[in-house]
């Protein structure tokens, strides 16, 4: 009887597994990059593509697609700007796919697209992007109010200092 219990209870897994859809994971894997910190920008303003990775494993589960969120902002003379979904926004960091976004090494790539403004002033200052990268697994690359959020600590993505006019 438990035998026939213990069968039962592996058939209905095995079932529930293979009937389910595959669900596709993506883990944003971002590493502080020298070449983008301590950096003598110009006046003019000027963009800035910063690699970076998402981790990508597929498993079967019922949802299709489950990643961390990312959030940005800017921080000029030591005051933060808004705060950004670096996914969806017509702010100064979003993120895009690399061109050749094809999986490998169970990653894909993609860069941050910075823009820093004009600086319209004689006076230098410091800049600083920073992303926020979610602790929770959402159904979105974007920030949907309905999503819980445990946001991570804010990283330096870029850093330097802008000249004056």
């Amino acid at each position: 009887y438990m035998k026939l219990i213990k069968l039962a209870t592996f058939c209905i897994a095995l079932c529930s597994m293979l009937s389910s859809c595959s669900t596709e994971w993506y883990e944003p894997n971002v590493k502080i990059q020298e070449e983008y910190q301590d950096l003598t920008i110009s006046s003019n303003g000027e963009q800035y593509e910063i690699p970076f990775e998402f981790k990508f494993s597929v498993t079967r589960t019922s949802v299709p697609m489950m990643s961390k969120a990312i959030r940005c902002r800017m921080v000029i003379n030591d005051i933060a700007s808004e705060i950004y979904d670096a996914s969806f926004n017509n702010g100064l960091i979003k993120w895009y796919w690399h061109p050749d976004w094809e999986v490998q090494n169970g990653a894909i790539k993609a860069f941050f697209l910075v823009s820093v403004p004009e600086n319209e002033t004689t006076e230098s200052r410091t800049i600083s992007a920073q992303i926020s990268i979610d602790n929770n697994w959402n159904d979105s690359f974007g920030i949907e109010e309905e999503d819980e959020h445990d946001w991570g600590e804010w990283i330096t993505i870029l850093s330097g200092i802008q000249e004056g006019n």
